[in-house]
């Protein structure tokens, strides 16, 4: 449905390209977010530092005595990374990990779509890609063609003619095509169509169908 629809109707089409240009008020990233979690990692890591260098202390060359002169200042480093790092998840947490992109930049601006327009023409696509869908099905009612009735009939959308304007109904008469039995399926189609005559939008005279004459 979807590749049948952007291939002959064009539902992935932009034909509008109108814009609004206004303040860019996106969520992007804080940066004062990003380097206050560089400054927790940052403490993270020295703390991690600090505790290895205590086992490697005691594990590691030198004497008891030079051990236990050593072991204060060890201590104080862990203790020191361990408040560092506490300071650092304070300031972290009321630091909003999104801001508005004016908040940074207040001359940020932004390209918006005019979307109701854009909608209309997605709708109106949508339309006529439901009404050749339903034009096809009931044509090979008729047609009894499984393999190429919604060729054909994509072909008969151009099929040329005259649109004849009275008070009271319009006669659109459509070329006779050259195959007979596309010809007769296509009679048989304006017939059921005229069954239910539709109306354009904002007149009340009846749609009618009609093949010409051989």
């Amino acid at each position: 449905m979807f590749s049948c629809a952007a291939a002959h109707n064009g539902i992935d089409a932009l034909a509008d390209y109108g814009m609004d240009i206004g303040p860019d008020t996106r969520k992007v990233t804080n940066p004062a977010r990003v380097a206050a979690r560089k400054v927790v990692a940052n403490a993270e890591a020295e703390l991690a530092t600090a505790e290895r260098a205590l086992p490697q202390l005691l594990n590691g060359q030198g004497s008891p005595k030079q051990k236990n002169t050593a072991l204060p200042g060890t201590h104080q480093r862990i203790e020191k990374a361990i408040a560092a790092l506490e300071s650092a998840k304070t300031a972290l947490r009321p630091v909003p990990a999104k801001v508005l992109a004016t908040d940074l930049d207040p001359g940020a601006k932004r390209a918006r779509p005019h979307l109701g327009r854009r909608g209309l023409q997605m709708v109106l696509r949508l339309l006529a890609f439901n009404a050749e869908a339903w034009l096809a099905e009931h044509f090979n009612a008729y047609l009894t063609d499984p393999n190429e009735y919604r060729a054909i009939l994509r072909n008969l959308l151009h099929l040329g003619g005259h649109v004849n304007y009275t008070t009271k109904a319009v006669t659109i008469t459509l070329d006779r095509p050259d195959s007979p039995r596309v010809a007769r399926a296509l009679a048989l189609l304006t017939e059921e169509l005229n069954a239910t005559p539709a109306t354009m939008p904002g007149d009340h005279r009846p749609l009618t169908y009609q093949l010409a004459d051989a």
